[in-house]
């Protein structure tokens, strides 16, 4: 070898080394025998060949669409719930771009496509990179089934992938241990802080969400304190700012259940249980001593909440999309009378005590969704479930779909159905917009607000009803973001209800999106929470009684802490006057 192969060889080791990862002992490969694969759809892009791997060019991007181009590398061994799942990605950007980002997830490979993790955004760079992303799988994946897919469709790009290596890790290795990968920092339009929109929201905040407010003051025999100093404290407002709860933390004396009950009553003015009252809680199948637990606990919930003025929210009565309990049902017709009969027994246990009722869950679903009324027979089951609670309660009914914000059917597909429900007399009183984001596609607040007025055109009512945002490693978006769907939210008059889908890491369905850490800490999130929710919109001011025990003020409507001087402190809620 000459001193130039020398040279060449000696320089090209470290630059290799630069982009070669070292991959942490004790992992398990499970890719096996099957190829790296890639699709694009016709309108998205084209699939290529080149020397090495797969090469996908996207010609006609879709922010809404990412799913439409992809690189799959199917698995041919599962993973038990909350192991580690390392995938090694080898990729590089060609053509005219400097960068390019994929989001990469586990998921399944066929319908209905379900992740076992949080998605992850990455950039690709311009020299062939290995780039980690690494998994916890939150439920069992199934051997041979599952794949790691890199979406890729949401941007003009080139991408070209060599190769997708796949490693599981036991449950009890530290995730620190895993190589770190080249994250996307992320923004989203309307988030500078003095954006137009937002002063226009804050505005019609001021002007349409207070209101003139009156008050008697009484002692405890009911005769009207005059000439009284009286100190009004906001406690509870009347928009409903609220949370997904679990019913039996409001029985529980532990410490946590103690911590997340103050949470509850401190900060929120409505509640939604977020499996209790599922159809899948109220199988036939349980034994008398668990539904008994289950009742007391509702029962005791119910009170709890009651007692505090905090309303409650129904969710759900039937979930076209095929809900986990009846997953193994085949039979149509035991599916039509389980359905039947489920709904009678909520809602006969429940009766008034929630506020209106998510009657139809998911009627559209996500792509590739495992649907009820494609099933011979319970093509028309949701006009039946719509016809018998009807017959049992006159509370509002709610259609409840995710990703209404996003351009694509659950948009399109969820409003052509509220239509034809009232068109056929079946009157729909709200939209539930569930609005769980993903720092992947983060719509404008002015789309929000542009949506919302589509929707306004066939329901009286809206309400974001599991509001929740996933970021990798940037906290600091998903408060900046949470702070202005807060706002937007809450300056539209159509909505009635903002509520989280869960608030804390040690009960959350996602717990990267909690609003406070397991210990309790609180992350920049729910800082947004207390300071908007809790301070900016609250209330408070000391008038004195006219003759009559009076005082007027302007403030948020809702339930005060009245406290006249020299008297006991009170709960009340103050009169709008005209």
């Amino acid at each position: 070898m000459n001193h130039l192969s020398l040279l060449t060889a000696a320089l090209f080791i470290p630059l290799c080394q630069l982009h070669a990862l070292e991959i942490p002992p004790g992992g398990t490969d499970v890719r096996g025998p099957a190829s790296l694969e890639a699709s694009a759809s016709a309108t998205a892009g084209k699939v290529e060949a080149p020397a090495v791997g797969k090469r996908i060019s996207i010609t006609q991007p879709d922010a809404s669409r990412a799913y439409a181009a992809q690189f799959t590398a199917p698995l041919a061994e599962g993973a038990a719930k909350n192991e580690r799942v390392l995938a090694i990605i080898k990729a590089r950007v060609v053509g005219g771009s400097e960068s390019g980002e994929v989001l990469a997830k586990l998921q399944l490979r066929a319908a209905p496509y379900t992740s076992f993790g949080s998605s992850i955004g990455l950039g690709i760079h311009r020299e062939w990179t290995e780039q980690p992303v690494v998994f916890v799988a939150d439920a069992d994946v199934p051997a041979g089934k599952a794949a790691v897919v890199l979406l890729c469709g949401h941007k003009q790009q080139s991408i070209e992938v060599e190769s997708i290596r796949v490693f599981r890790y036991p449950t009890t290795t530290d995730l620190g241990v895993f190589p770190r990968p080249t994250l996307i920092k992320r923004s989203y339009p309307g988030r500078e802080p003095d954006a137009p929109w937002r002063k226009a929201a804050l505005e019609r905040i001021e002007q349409h969400r207070k209101a003139d407010l009156s008050l008697t003051v009484k002692d405890v025999n009911g005769s009207p304190l005059t000439g009284t100093a009286v100190k009004l404290r906001l406690r509870r407002h009347a928009f409903g700012f609220g949370s997904a709860v679990v019913a039996r933390r409001f029985s529980s004396d532990s410490e946590d259940d103690r911590r997340y009950r103050e949470i509850i009553e401190r900060l929120f003015s409505i509640v939604v249980f977020e499996n209790d009252l599922k159809d899948g809680n109220w199988s036939p199948d349980f034994d008398e001593a668990r539904k008994t637990r289950r009742n007391e606990e509702l029962d005791h919930a119910f009170a709890w909440l009651s007692e505090r003025h905090i309303p409650v929210r129904g969710h759900y009565l039937m979930q076209v999309a095929t809900p986990f309990n009846l997953h193994d049902v085949k039979d149509s017709q035991i599916i039509r009378e389980r359905t039947l009969a489920s709904v009678k027994e909520r809602l006969a246990f429940v009766q008034d005590r929630v506020i209106e009722w998510d009657v139809i869950n998911h009627p559209i679903a996500w792509n590739g969704a495992d649907m009820l009324n494609k099933r011979p027979g319970l093509e028309q089951l949701d006009r039946e479930i719509f016809t018998l609670a009807r017959s049992m309660t006159r509370l509002p009914f709610f259609i409840n779909e995710d990703q209404v914000f996003r351009p694509g059917p659950q948009h399109d597909d969820t409003l052509a159905y509220i239509e034809a429900l009232n068109a056929a007399g079946f009157t729909v009183a709200g939209l539930g917009n569930q609005a769980h984001f993903h720092e992947s596609y983060l719509p404008s607040p002015e789309h929000l607000l542009a949506v919302t007025d589509q929707f306004a055109k066939v329901v009286p009512h809206q309400s974001i009803t599991e509001y929740d945002i996933v970021t990798t490693e940037d906290e600091e978006l998903a408060a900046d973001y949470t702070r202005d769907v807060l706002i937007a939210v809450f300056s539209h008059p159509a909505y009635t209800s903002f509520l989280i889908w869960g608030f804390w890491e040690g009960s959350h369905w996602k717990p990267e999106a909690a609003s406070w850490n397991k210990d309790w800490s609180i992350r920049k999130r729910g800082e947004v929470l207390e300071e908007w929710i809790g301070r900016r919109w609250s209330t408070e001011v000391t008038l004195k009684t006219d003759a009559s025990g009076h005082v007027k003020w302007r403030g948020f409507p809702g339930w005060y802490e009245v406290q006249p001087e020299g008297h006991k402190a009170m709960l009340a809620r103050p009169e709008i006057t005209p």
